[in-house]
């Protein structure tokens, strides 16, 4: 008889051990599910544009982005030109619309894998910059091809940062 009560006994704590370690598997397994939806759709970069109202390939470009991850607030301006300069964007790489995203300067239709590179290698830039309005650059092009970027911290330092596809 004692036998069997000892064994029942051990029974019923495997039981229960078994139990609390299915529990806790399961709790385990919810915790990972919801990791993985996080790390399946990352939170959006927050970018905010400073362009002309009347500007169509900008909001354009702002679409594009929006399409890459990223969160873009608009920002019309009749006063553009005094915003590129509070920013420091020099004249000759100028382009339609300024972006401040985390403390850099994003000038013109500039594809949003540089803003990626840019913003994971924080180098030691105010930005980088499309100068002008090229026809195959993101929000100028329905197919957009490479595009000639380039990093700046003032009028006079000027770095090729690379021809970066979309």
């Amino acid at each position: 008889m004692k036998y069997q009560t000892s064994r029942s006994y051990f029974l019923a704590v495997l039981v229960l051990f078994i139990g609390i370690i299915g529990c806790s598997q399961g709790k385990q397994d919810k915790t990972n599910t919801t990791d993985d939806v996080a790390l399946a759709q990352p939170k959006p970069i927050n970018v905010t544009m400073y362009k002309n109202p009347n500007c169509k390939c900008c909001s354009k470009w702002a679409t594009y982005m929006e399409e890459n991850g990223f969160s873009v607030t608009e920002q019309p301006t009749d006063t553009l030109a005094s915003v590129k300069k509070q920013k420091g964007v020099p004249d000759k790489l100028s382009a339609c619309h300024t972006v401040v995203v985390r403390g850099y300067i994003v000038e013109g239709h500039v594809p949003a894998k540089a803003v990626r590179e840019l913003l994971k290698k924080q180098p030691n830039a105010k930005g980088i910059t499309v100068p002008g309005m090229p026809a195959q650059s993101p929000g100028m092009a329905e197919e957009p091809g490479p595009v000639d970027v380039y990093f700046f911290n003032g009028p006079d330092q000027v770095a090729y940062f690379g021809k970066i596809k979309p």
